[in-house]
């Protein structure tokens, strides 16, 4: 099994709105989105590379999943942390570790010319598989709490 991953780029559009959806579409939570946004978040990434990337997970030449990334810095651990706002693998490729393997290639890479302080996650509560797959990756909870308030825009 070849695994490459890249950039995604605007040809990418198609593919991953299917992706995002099918993500989406696991999630009970989530399933009644109103708008797919992540066309939105490849041409904003594009124009600002500095604040963070989506990624196209390629196996033996079929995309196979994707991944939306940020980086910041953090006072209290003291440097940059890589944020993963959404990881997704498509069932057949899952269990292959192949988001073990990209979420530690970005960790290698670190940000800005330097290593990365810390990982976090975005996930929704109730998300079995993102728990045990962050437990496998050595990636405790952290205790505690994101708040997140929406500005204009319903959901």
């Amino acid at each position: 099994m070849n695994t490459t991953y890249r950039a995604a780029r605007l040809k990418d559009a198609e593919v991953l709105t299917m992706m995002s959806t099918e993500l989406y579409g696991e999630m009970i939570s989530r399933k009644n989105l109103a708008q797919n946004k992540i066309v939105a978040t490849l041409f904003f990434y594009e124009q600002r590379h500095n604040m963070g990337a989506v990624h196209v997970i390629e196996c033996d030449g079929e995309l196979a999943g994707y991944a939306i990334s940020f980086c910041y810095w953090s006072n209290e651990y003291g440097g940059l942390i890589l944020g993963i706002d959404e990881l997704y693998v498509r069932r057949l490729h899952r269990r292959k570790g192949i988001a073990g393997n990209f979420i530690r290639s970005l960790i290698r890479a670190g940000g800005h010319d330097q290593s990365y302080a810390g990982i976090e996650f975005s996930m929704h509560a109730g998300n079995d598989a993102a728990v045990k797959f962050l437990d496998a990756l050595d990636i405790p909870r952290n205790a505690q709490s994101t708040y997140v308030r929406l500005f204009g825009k319903e959901y």
